[in-house]
């Protein structure tokens, strides 16, 4: 039986990556409660539930009559105000994310960047009088890059600060800034560290990012998640100043919302971390080897830009849904890639019946170049030829047979992002 999810509140863009990260598993049920009509509606249709504005006095209590009679098991907060406001405050459900002692401190970015600054480079965070300008002000209290601003005289800082008591004053950066999405075990010990590029951001949130490769982020997340005792999904922000370091910029416990970017590289980390909440031992696969621009504009885009010959593609659970929906997204795509694209497509599968029968009755028995039907014990990994191909499988065991054995690029239904981008 599926676990039921509850996304709060679900129409922000990190409960929709929530909602795209788990919404073809056969584990999670995935709930949402709102305070406003937005598209949250569209992707989650009759299981949308109505709660208040997350400073609302209510908030907290709808929140938990929703767990209370959904009989949800976890919670997701998808704000950041909402993180700090549910944690340890909701019964019947684990919430993901962190204990209130580790909500303290994350909420402000002062007050991390003071838990840190002896862990990894941190900016100079000015005292009034204290400042070298242009200084660089944003909200102590907020996510993204909301209300953040540069100041180049005294007297409009001071006006700043007189009109908001919520700014922390720091160091100008000026050189390029990352996010590094990251995954913790439930003893801090880092999992996963993925860096990314914030190329372009809107309304706070990098809209536009390519993939980073420094091997200095790693052992950066590694001090980060053992200073502040970080569990499950996270991320932290960089930003390079002119001495040619990056500095932290700050620390969230929940994942991004565009950790998509991960997500289509075949890393998980929603999935991930109810895997680990539901007391289960979580491993990663090695990421996709592949060069791609992950580009958002109210929906999600990738452009591949490596080379892909031919798309291997399981049956149960992967093209054919609940035993039987056809994944029209995946199929409609299966048809662009070899129609448009003129790619290869080989059915993968230890089907348990005649597959052909059931490719005919579900109309596409022209769709596959080749079908390969294996028996028990025999492994997907030893049919695949090459590295330029896809293999597309629900099952994470499978995946990471075939990325390690073949090197070919391992994803799950839940990231045909990436497949779409070769179209």
């Amino acid at each position: 039986m599926k676990k039921r999810v509850l996304v709060v509140p679900a129409g922000t863009e990190i409960a929709h990556e929530v909602i795209e990260s788990l919404r073809f598993s056969k584990f999670w049920d995935v709930y949402g409660g709102n305070s406003v009509n937005d598209h949250s509606e569209i992707l989650l249709r009759d299981k949308c539930h109505f709660v208040p504005f997350v400073i609302d006095p209510n908030f907290v209590p709808a929140v938990q009559d929703l767990v209370t009679k959904l009989k949800i098991d976890f919670v997701v907060p998808a704000h950041d105000e909402a993180l700090f406001r549910l944690a340890g405050r909701i019964d019947g459900a684990i919430v993901a994310g962190p204990l209130p002692n580790l909500g303290d401190i994350l909420k402000l970015k002062s007050t991390t960047i003071a838990k840190l600054r002896h862990v990894v480079p941190a900016p100079q965070v000015y005292a009034p009088g204290e400042e070298a300008f242009p200084v660089f002000c944003k909200p102590d209290r907020g996510q993204g890059s909301r209300g953040i601003k540069i100041v180049h005289d005294p007297d409009e800082l001071l006006r700043m600060r007189s009109a908001d008591g919520n700014l922390i004053v720091q160091e100008l950066l000026t050189g390029e800034e990352v996010t590094v999405d990251c995954f913790s075990d439930p003893s801090s010990r880092l999992l996963f560290a993925g860096a990314r590029s914030r190329v372009r951001t809107t309304g706070g949130i990098s809209v536009r990012s390519r993939l980073v490769s420094d091997a200095e982020f790693p052992n950066l997340a590694s001090r980060i998640s053992e200073g502040l005792q970080l569990t499950g999904a996270w991320f932290f922000q960089m930003k390079r100043g002119a001495d040619g370091h990056y500095k932290l910029l700050e620390v969230a416990n929940r994942i991004a919302g565009s950790s998509g970017f991960q997500r289509v590289r075949g890393i998980n980390l929603m999935d991930a971390w109810l895997h680990q909440l539901s007391g289960q031992a979580v491993t990663f696969q090695s990421p996709a080897d592949i060069d791609f621009v992950y580009d958002r504009a109210l929906y999600v885009k990738t452009i591949v830009l490596s080379q892909v010959d031919a798309l291997y593609v399981d049956f149960d659970d992967t093209l054919i849904l609940d035993g039987s929906k056809i994944n029209h997204r995946l199929v409609g795509m299966l048809y662009g890639a070899k129609y448009n694209k003129q790619k290869k497509l080989i059915l993968l599968t230890r089907h348990d019946g005649i597959v052909e029968e059931k490719l005919s009755a579900f109309g596409l028995s022209a769709l596959f170049d080749e079908i390969i039907h294996l028996k028990k014990g025999e492994r997907k990994s030893d049919s695949i030829a090459g590295p330029h191909a896809i293999f597309i499988d629900d099952s994470y065991r499978e995946r990471a047979d075939v990325a390690e054995t073949c090197g070919a690029i391992a994803i799950g239904p839940e990231s045909l992002d990436l497949v779409e981008g070769i179209l």
